[in-house]
């Protein structure tokens, strides 16, 4: 993984500008495909709950890490948790009064019965 186009982003995550956590994640979604950025985000969370690894992929990604700091590496991890952000959410809808995942929704999606 070259890793060097990824640290530029990375600034650009932490900087001032348009450009999020979320931004981040999807455009490694694009080019790693699902599963490559899954492991790249996988190796994230493991260096911001203080375990990483020892294998080739968290030695690439400790750099990666150290530029995008706790808090942003730790929400890029967060974006591939949420099923709304996988690439099959986009073709299933939640059933009825349920987010993806389950989750209820705040509010019923019916509408009040009214009696007659």
């Amino acid at each position: 993984m070259d890793i060097k186009p990824w640290l530029e982003r990375a600034d650009r995550v932490r900087g001032e500008g348009p450009y999020c956590y979320a931004d981040f994640a999807r455009d490694l979604a694009q080019q790693l495909t699902w599963l490559g950025a899954l492991d790249v985000a996988t190796a994230l969370r493991s260096f911001v709950y203080g375990q990483p690894g020892g294998s080739d992929l968290h030695k690439a990604v400790e750099p990666l890490y150290r530029r995008l700091g706790w808090e942003q590496a730790a929400l890029v991890a967060c974006w591939f948790r949420d099923a709304r952000n996988r690439p099959d959410a986009r073709l299933k809808k939640p059933p009825s009064g349920r987010r993806p995942g389950g989750w209820p929704t705040a509010a019923n999606p019916q509408a009040p019965k009214t009696a007659a």
